[in-house]
């Protein structure tokens, strides 16, 4: 089963999935915060400088806190979909982007909209790896604290203000300065492993210090510390496919394929509003983005035919594509011109068939890809009924007979007082 914040899906009850998404946080904040100068909407006047520098004017349009917006956009996805299938959305907002803070608002979303699910993700941020390091602890018990930590919040829940969110997938960020896995490091490694055995696992590399070298470090780590090389997705792809290659594909690509992970293409649409691919909104010289750690998001030309030629370079490879568009933006709305959560389904899907894609293929990258890692939740069976359990005739709850709290007529028995009154007004007819 699949577990999104409040309910399990089944995974065949899915059509669509988009898994790496910003529905709500707030990014801009850090900026906001300090700023003189902040605003909070969007002038279409202003999206040539939002083009350029997505934190300008004090960052308003990196801050998405306003529900009845994300209804809008979501609303508009569900429309995508049949009625009878549901649409999944994970979003990946950190602790530190908000993930908590928007708890109450990202349940009040999948209430609201009938059809649209959205998972969270849960993650164990660099402050509590300090605290792990403080304890007296060997590296193998700190990996297994890391373990437990991730796996509780999993099992029981993220809580906040009264509320409870249920995360449907973990997403690290790793942040490295060097090619190798330091002894740190590895601690954080061994933690992640013993959890992605279980659970499906997103690694979000965000610095540039010979990136490629260190993401294959890390690959290679969490696999020979037992993670499933199926549960590991690899994020922001999109950065190894380059415009004067003319969708060639990488070799750097081609060897994260070979070792059997999943690779996530996630800025589908990002070109049409924005001239900068944030990685890492958090890193020192984001605010003064396009800069070193900025780089322009390729167009969907290009991605599609990457991804084409990734097909046709190995069919298997199509079993460990993702796709996604990573809606962070408010100009990425399609009420501000941007293609929103849409863009995939509507328009770039006709690019990618068009270079030779099946829709078979299609279906197995935006649905079937996605379920088989989200599906990992099995639901603890179900104790069985004490043999002085009675069933109610209206519900057909079983519940305790506690004398004064239950009640029977004729033959009827009702666990309950709006079950007998539901009875009565219908004057006690046959329920066969």
């Amino acid at each position: 089963m699949i577990r999104s914040i409040q309910e399990l899906v089944h995974p065949e009850d899915v059509e669509i999935a988009l898994p790496h998404e910003h529905v709500l946080h707030n990014i801009g904040a850090s900026v906001a915060a300090s700023s003189l100068t902040a605003k909070h909407t969007i002038c279409f006047e202003d999206l040539i400088k939002y083009r350029q520098f997505p934190f300008a004017y004090g960052g308003c349009n990196l801050l998405l806190q306003k529900e009845d917006e994300a209804f809008r956009e979501l609303e508009m996805l569900q429309r995508v979909a049949k009625k009878s299938f549901k649409v999944l959305v994970l979003d990946v907002t950190l602790p530190v982007e908000g993930r908590d803070t928007f708890i109450k608002e990202r349940l009040n979303l999948t209430t609201r909209l009938q059809n649209v699910q959205l998972l969270t993700v849960t993650t164990f941020e660099n402050e509590r790896m300090n605290e792990i390091n403080d304890l007296d602890l060997d590296p193998m018990e700190q990996s297994e604290r890391i373990a437990k930590t991730i796996e509780a919040e999993l099992l029981f829940g993220i809580k906040s203000g009264g509320f409870v969110a249920f995360p449907g997938a973990v997403y690290q960020q790793i942040c490295v300065n060097s090619t190798t896995v330091t002894a740190r490091e590895r601690v954080l490694v061994h933690g992640l492993a013993r959890v992605c055995t279980n659970y499906s696992f997103d690694e979000n590399s965000t610095e540039n210090v010979e990136l490629e070298t260190m993401i294959r470090s890390y690959i290679d780590a969490l696999i020979n510390a037992g993670a499933e090389k199926k549960k590991l997705v690899v994020c922001h792809a999109d950065r190894w496919c380059y415009r004067e290659s003319n969708g060639k594909v990488s070799s750097f690509l081609l060897e994260v394929f070979d070792r059997g992970v999943s690779v996530l293409f996630d800025t589908i649409g990002l070109i049409a509003v924005s001239d900068v691919m944030l990685i890492n909104s958090y890193s020192p010289s984001s605010a003064e983005l396009p800069g070193t750690n900025s780089q322009e998001p390729p167009s969907h030309r290009c991605i599609a035919r990457t991804i084409a030629n990734i097909i046709k370079i190995n069919p298997q490879y199509c079993h460990q594509l993702l796709l996604s568009t990573n809606v962070h933006q408010r100009i990425q709305y399609r009420r501000y011109g941007g293609g929103g959560y849409t863009y995939l389904f509507k328009y770039f899907k006709t690019y990618v068939l068009g270079q030779g894609v099946s829709a078979a293929q299609w279906d197995q990258i935006v649905r079937g890809n996605v379920v088989k890692l989200w599906a990992w939740y099995v639901p603890p069976e179900v104790p069985p009924i004490p043999k002085n359990y009675l069933q109610c005739s209206i519900c057909e709850k079983h519940f305790e007979p506690i004398e004064g709290e239950y009640f029977s007529k004729f033959t009827f028995i009702y666990c309950g007082t709006k079950c007998l009154r539901r009875h009565s007004r219908q004057n006690f007819v046959s329920l066969h």
